[in-house]
Formats: C-alpha cells, sequence, structure tokens
C-alpha cells in the first residue's frame, strides 16, 4: 500500500505578522510591569526638583543689591523654612525685617539664631540692631557688646554699636564704634551707614551726607539710605537735593511710607503745600500705622487754616505714637514705696515680676504672669496677671496673695519699657488690696511718644474752633514734656482770655 508523505500546512505570512506583533506588545507590557515603581497617573502634575536653601539665600542676596527688601525678605524666609537650623539665615533676615520697620519680627528671628549659634557674633550683632530699632536701647548695648566680645573683627557689630551708643547719648562710644567700624571693612555698606547716623545725630549733617553717599557707592539701589541723605540735605536747607534722593527713594521703594513722608515734608518746607499734601496722602496710603505722615499732614492743613482737615490727622498722629509706646513695653512689677513715693523711679524692693509678651497672633495684647522675685519670704504666695491692650490702652491688672504692709508703705505697679510724658516710668499709682488681692483697670495714656508740637497744636486747633475745654488736656500734656513751652502756654492764656477767665501762675506738673 503506498502511503503518501505528510504535509506539513504552512502557515500564512500575514498571520505570522500578526502573531510577532502581539508578542512585541505583550512583551513591552510585561516590562512596563515588572520595571515600572508606581503607576503613572495622567491628572497629577509633573515632579519638578526642590529648590535648595542655597539657591533662595543667593535669590534674596540678589534681591537685596536691586533695592527689593520686601521680595528678599521672601526669600530668605523660604530658606529659613528649609533650613530652620542654620543661624546663619536668620541674621540677613533679621536685618532686613529690622530695615523694612518690622523689628519685632526681626528680634524674634535674631532671638533664634542666638539660640542655635550663642557664639555666633553676627547673630548678636544683629540682635542689638533689632532692638535699637524697637526702642530698647539698653538691650540693644548689651547685644552688640557681646557680638563684639565674641568677635572683634566684625564690622557689622561695631557699626550697630556706633548706631545704639549714638541713641543712648554715649557720644565717645558711639565715635569709636562707627570709626572701627569703617576700619575693619570700608565696603560694609552698614559700616558706612551708621557711621553717618553718628555724625547726623552729632549735628555734622555735612559729614553724614558724606558717609550716606560712600554707602551708596557700595550699593547705589538702597531706598533707606536716600531716605538718610535727603533728610540730611533738608537739615542743610539744600532742598533741590533733598528732593533728588528722596524722590529716587521713592522710584526705587514707591511704597516705602518713610520716603513718602519725608518727600512731602521736603516740599512743605518751601511752602509748596499741594505738593506736600500729596505726598503725605501716599505715604499714608501707603502705611496707615505711619504716624509721623499723619502729623505732618495736619501740619498742612493747619498752615491753610484748614483745622477741620488738620484735627483728624493730629489725633491718628498722636494715637500712632501711643500705641508704639505701649507696644515696646517689656514687662511689670509691683514694689513696695514709702507712702509718699515721688514716681520717678521704682524701688529695690521688688516684691512681683513678670516679662511681657505677646498673648495673640495679631499682636494686640500683651500679657504678664507675675511671680515672687524672692521664693521664700513673706511674699512667696503671692501671684498676679496684667494684660495690656497696646490698640486701645486699656490695662487690666489681678493681684492675689499681697500681705498687708506697715503704715507708710504701699504697693505701687510699674511698667518696664513704657514712659509717661514727663520720661518717667508709668505706674498705677498705689494699691490697696481687698483681703489680699486687687483687681483693677485703667487706661495706659497719656505716654511718651506723640511729638510735643503735635500736642500743643491740635490744642491750638481746639481753641479756633472754640473747644477749649478739649484743648486744656493737650496743653497740659505738652507741658509735662517741657513745663515752659511756650505755644502750650499761650494757648492756655487764649483759651483762658477767651472764656473770660483770670489767668492763674501756673504750677509745676507733679511727676
Amino acid at each position: 500500500m503506498y502511503i503518501r508523505p505528510y504535509r506539513r500546512r504552512r502557515s500564512h505570512p500575514l498571520r505570522v505578522l500578526l502573531l510577532l506583533l502581539l508578542i512585541i506588545i505583550l512583551g513591552f507590557y510585561f516590562y512596563v510591569l515588572t520595571t515600572a515603581e508606581e503607576p503613572s497617573n495622567p491628572l497629577l502634575p509633573t515632579p519638578t526638583p526642590t529648590r535648595s536653601a542655597l539657591s533662595y539665600r543667593t535669590e534674596a542676596e540678589g534681591f537685596y543689591v536691586e533695592g527689593n527688601l520686601a521680595q528678599a525678605i521672601t526669600a530668605y524666609q523660604q530658606a529659613v523654612a528649609l533650613e530652620p537650623q542654620n543661624a546663619a539665615l536668620y541674621v540677613p533676615l533679621a536685618r532686613l525685617l529690622t530695615l523694612e520697620g518690622r523689628a519685632e519680627e526681626a528680634i524674634v528671628a535674631a532671638q533664634e539664631a542666638t539660640r542655635l549659634a550663642p557664639e555666633y557674633a553676627p547673630a548678636w550683632a544683629v540682635l542689638g540692631m533689632a532692638y535699637d530699632w524697637s526702642g530698647q536701647v539698653d538691650l540693644a548695648l548689651d547685644a552688640c557688646r557681646r557680638a563684639v566680645d565674641l568677635d572683634p573683627t566684625y564690622a557689622e557689630g561695631y557699626a550697630y554699636l556706633a548706631e545704639a551708643s549714638a541713641d543712648a547719648n554715649l557720644w565717645r562710644e558711639a565715635l569709636q564704634a562707627a570709626q572701627t567700624a569703617v576700619a575693619l571693612d570700608a565696603h560694609s555698606v552698614d559700616a558706612q551707614r551708621d557711621y553717618g547716623y553718628v555724625l547726623e545725630l552729632r549735628g555734622d549733617y555735612t559729614g553724614a551726607v558724606a558717609q550716606y553717599r560712600q554707602a551708596l557707592e557700595i550699593h547705589p539701589n538702597l531706598a533707606y539710605i536716600y531716605v538718610d541723605l535727603g533728610r540730611n540735605y533738608l537739615a542743610l536747607s539744600d532742598t533741590a537735593s533733598a528732593i533728588q534722593a528722596l524722590k529716587r527713594a521713592v522710584e526705587l521703594d514707591p511704597n516705602r511710607a518713610e520716603a513718602l513722608d519725608q518727600l512731602g515734608w521736603t516740599y512743605f518746607n518751601i511752602e509748596e503745600y499741594g505738593q506736600a499734601q500729596d505726598y503725605l496722602e501716599q505715604a499714608v496710603a501707603a502705611d496707615p500705622e505711619y504716624a509721623p505722615a499723619y502729623g505732618h499732614l495736619a501740619l498742612t492743613f493747619w498752615v491753610r487754616r484748614n483745622y477741620e482737615s488738620a484735627l483728624p490727622n493730629f489725633e491718628t498722629a498722636i494715637e500712632l505714637a501711643y500705641r508704639a509706646s505701649r507696644r515696646a513695653a517689656r514687662g511689670f512689677s509691683v514694689t513696695v514705696e514709702p507712702t509718699g513715693y515721688e514716681g520717678t523711679a521704682p524701688s529695690p524692693d521688688v516684691v512681683l515680676r513678670g516679662d511681657l509678651t505677646w498673648a495673640d497672633a495679631d499682636r494686640t495684647r500683651l500679657t504678664a504672669a507675675l511671680a515672687p522675685v524672692t521664693p521664700a519670704g513673706q511674699w512667696a504666695n503671692a501671684t498676679g496677671h496684667l494684660t495690656l491692650d497696646v490698640v486701645s490702652g486699656e490695662v487690666r491688672l489681678s493681684l492675689q496673695g499681697l500681705p498687708p504692709l506697715p503704715a507708710g508703705q504701699v504697693y505701687v505697679g510699674w511698667f518696664d519699657g513704657l514712659k509717661r510724658l514727663n520720661g518717667f516710668p508709668l505706674n498705677t499709682g498705689p494699691l490697696t488690696p481687698a483681703d489680699g488681692s486687687v483687681e483693677t483697670s485703667f487706661l495706659a495714656e497719656p505716654v511718651s511718644g506723640p511729638r510735643i508740637e503735635h500736642l500743643y497744636t491740635l490744642g491750638l486747633c481746639y481753641f479756633y474752633m472754640a473747644r477749649c475745654e478739649l484743648a486744656y488736656p493737650l496743653f497740659d500734656a505738652a507741658l509735662q514734656i517741657d513745663p515752659q513751652e511756650v505755644n502750650a502756654l499761650e494757648g492756655i492764656r487764649l483759651c483762658q482770655e477767651a472764656e473770660g477767665t483770670p489767668v492763674p501762675p501756673r504750677t509745676p506738673q507733679a511727676p
């Protein structure tokens, strides 16, 4: 039998091609499944590299050179957020916050730097700068002196020491520190600027101009130094140069209230009141908390006898000055005083004490928990609490556990860092405990801060508006600052004459 050999069935070429494609697709799919770390999501943004703190710091330095302090601050804050343990990042941040008028924030940043690096001279130096610009000159001196002790070659430490010493009227130390700063680093903008500041406070406006110009040769785009320059040109009666410098400051920083205020005030001094009013209103709009602009704006209305418009601006300038002073309060203590105490300073017999700290994120209330200074003794069980509303000026004081005092002695509460118009520390007056407790409230006003000319000129506005009952307290407030202030004395005479009241001789103000 013949058997036909098996004949293999031949595949169609198209079928082979399709099989090959299927194998390739399945192989690629298997490769993706085995190599991919995470499934992709087309709805998510494409990942981008994370920036480093160094990158933000470099960006901040560039903004600073351009004169854009606000952007520089933001960049430094981003750098700090990435490296919160790096003390060196807090130093330039605190410096720029201070220059932008945010001294309280600067103090927090500088204190963090000193906590992270207690032996780091720049941290103590910038803390001294921030303290000085916030009005805490004694603390500024201590911090700056510590900085130069830690590093006698650090120019900025001497520069900030010079500025604080000048504010404390320590002229020899101020001049020596300023000269040392420039000798250590003639290319330090702060060394040159603070040397100019010392000369300015000494009345050497020509020398101050030269130093400020030196600072601008180092960094020609810093608006705050042009403000310094313009202020000193105005003191030299060179209004043309003052206007030129201040316009440059405004050009560099259009929202800098200080620059707009000084430019308006310069126009005021050459009796161009329309121009003055325009710039001063811009200053108020740029920073509604900037007290000097309100005072200058009020004077532009005053000289044109627009008393109705002058009045609210004077009132705002005075109230903002009160608030600024209250914000600088640092502590509160209770002492034992003789019944006839003078009120010029607290006695060393301190019973309770506490530091004032911010009670809210908006920084409108200061609070202090009061504790015995000496743990043992008759006041060991005494406690207290104080709250100061810096906006309204209301003070609430609560004390417990106070033992009775012998005849001829009284308890008195004292603020640290908050003074009356006459320069003496603000105090509560005698406190009379009932069963060892005190619950009282009062107004921390008037306190030092307002300019004397704002007080008596506002009083004169009220006089011309036939409101002498509102004028007298303002004249009295001016006389607490200077008992011989002739404008206040004249204002009282005018009011009494208008009312047909005999003018009695004035007695000295009680402290």
